[in-house]
């Protein structure tokens, strides 16, 4: 999808469980059998699909925590630099390592955000059907 096309309002998967409804509502009276089969296999594909999505959102809220907990860290690492022991060599180059190393974090988080932006405010409806 082009980034400058607005985002459907509602989920692709939520497109194709209403066209599978529809379907089987057509079906319905020319091969009831069929049709309930259908129904029954877009219900089981529906609850993994709704499973799978609340994962998904899940595992991109951890920006939020990976951030808070970053800013904790490496707000006492900076402070610690500013005071009596930051001024000794060994400390304030493993403080230094610190700092770096939060700042790779919290690019690898904002990497998280980005792909929890690009996929909806839900963070779910991206897995194709």
């Amino acid at each position: 999808m082009n980034p400058a096309e607005p985002r459907p309002s509602a989920p692709p998967s939520a497109a194709l469980r209403a066209r599978l409804d529809a379907v089987a509502d057509a079906l319905a009276s020319r091969a009831p059998e069929e049709a309930r089969a259908l129904r029954e296999a877009a219900d089981a594909w529906w609850r993994e699909q709704q499973a799978w999505e609340l994962d998904l959102a899940r595992a991109l809220s951890l920006h939020h925590e990976i951030n808070n907990a970053l800013v904790g860290v490496r707000g006492n690492a900076q402070l610690v630099l500013l005071g009596p022991h930051g001024r000794e060599p060994a400390v304030r180059d493993r403080l230094e390592v610190v700092i770096r190393e939060s700042e790779r974090i919290r690019e690898a988080a904002a990497r998280l955000r980005g792909i929890r932006s690009g996929l909806g405010a839900d963070g779910g409806s991206a897995r194709a059907a």
